[in-house]
């Protein structure tokens, strides 16, 4: 039986947490839906399992106050992350929504009442593995400047 939409999204909030912590972040789940905490700072969660994270309302995403998005990319084989600041996503978002509307004369062909609106790893790329938006990471009890473990 292949996972639930909702276990991917589980599973992807739970890869961005730890790759947080790989990365030298704190970093825990909260709440029980969308966001996670990385270093002190709350971050919007998305998965893409197919290749574009899909975004069911373009109007309520783009109206969302998230500072941080980190978009998990769980397509075949990847487990790719992209640390994006909230406001140039949606800026983003709502550009190529926009431009795209304006190529079909502000009526969506298959279906005009739809919201839908989609973002592409290629959208995103400049924002791969940007870990550094949250800050410093802190480091381990023990370590030097440097990064390496201190001597016992």
């Amino acid at each position: 039986m292949a996972p639930s939409n909702h276990q991917k999204h589980q599973a992807g909030r739970h890869l961005a947490v730890a790759e947080a912590l790989l990365q030298g972040y704190p970093a825990k789940m909260i709440g029980a839906r969308t966001f996670v905490e990385i270093n002190g700072r709350k971050a919007a969660v998305q998965v893409a399992a197919r290749g574009a994270w899909m975004i069911a309302d373009i109007d309520k995403m783009t109206a969302m106050s998230s500072d941080f998005y980190v978009l998990v990319d769980v397509t075949a084989e990847r487990r790719d992350f992209y640390v994006v600041p909230g406001d140039e996503l949606r800026r983003g978002v709502r550009e190529r929504h926009d431009e795209f509307m304006a190529s079909v004369d502000g009526v969506r062909p298959r279906n005009p009442d739809s919201r839908h609106t989609a973002i592409y790893p290629t959208n995103v790329a400049e924002w791969r593995n940007q870990w550094s938006l949250f800050g410093h990471a802190t480091q381990p009890e023990g370590a030097e400047a440097t990064g390496t473990p201190a001597k016992s």
